[in-house]
């Protein structure tokens, strides 16, 4: 019951903060609860809530073949390593296809379980490539290996989301919040190729907050409001 609860309230503050984004991390957590319908319903309607042209559709008709994907595995028992080759076949074609949340996801499990790399390399004939400078850009790097993450909502009130893409085959991370003093406040643990992790900010006082993301060799930092 408390899990549920904790889903629910999760869900309520998605639901507040609105968006795609937002409603794509709602069917998610349907899916989990294996709430298959309320998944299939609110990932219907995305087409209409947020006006897609057909560029929008084309990445829609490959998100909801892994939405698809994953209801299956899960009436069926089976785990995202269980795999025949045809939907592994599929999932390189969603990955080649999709620059948008499909992408990610296929890119995730094809790099975690099965052998695959992709890389967003810089192209050697952009001025801001390696070549053109003296001295290589950390996060640039980091990005060319596929380490990147973003907060929101930031400013925030009662919650902050990282949603993250570790490097390569890593599968998991460390995310440390400091106030202005520099006096750690929280530490969490981030794993899976992917994702989101949530920090509950309803008992932090309003402020300047700094976030570390530490996976491997690299790291990325970046700046939280907390406003009450």
């Amino acid at each position: 019951m408390i899990i549920i609860q904790q889903k629910s309230t999760i869900r309520n503050w998605f639901d507040n903060i609105g968006g795609k984004r937002a409603d794509e991390q709602i069917i998610a957590s349907y899916v989990q609860e294996e709430n298959f319908e309320d998944a299939l319903t609110l990932a219907g309607m995305l087409p209409q809530l947020y006006n897609y042209d057909y560029r929008d559709l084309e990445e829609y008709n490959l998100y909801m073949e892994m939405l698809s994907l994953e209801i299956q595995l899960r009436q069926e028992g089976r785990g995202i390593g269980e795999l025949d080759s045809t939907e592994v076949s599929n999932l390189v074609f969603i990955a080649g296809n999709s620059n948008s949340t499909a992408g990610s996801m296929a890119k995730g499990i094809l790099e975690t379980l099965y052998g695959y790399h992709y890389c967003n390399c810089l192209n050697v004939s952009d001025t801001l490539g390696y070549k053109s400078s003296g001295m290589v850009n950390p996060e640039a790097l980091a990005k060319v290996y596929g380490f990147d993450v973003n907060v929101e909502p930031n400013p925030a009130k009662d919650w902050v989301a990282f949603n993250y893409t570790l490097p390569g085959k890593e599968t998991e991370g460390l995310i440390k919040v400091s106030d202005v003093s520099s006096k750690l406040v929280t530490t969490m643990t981030i794993t899976g190729a992917h994702g989101q992790k949530v920090w509950d900010t309803r008992e932090i006082n309003s402020g300047v907050y700094f976030y570390t993301f530490n996976v491997s060799e690299f790291s990325k930092s970046g700046k939280i409001v907390i406003s009450k």
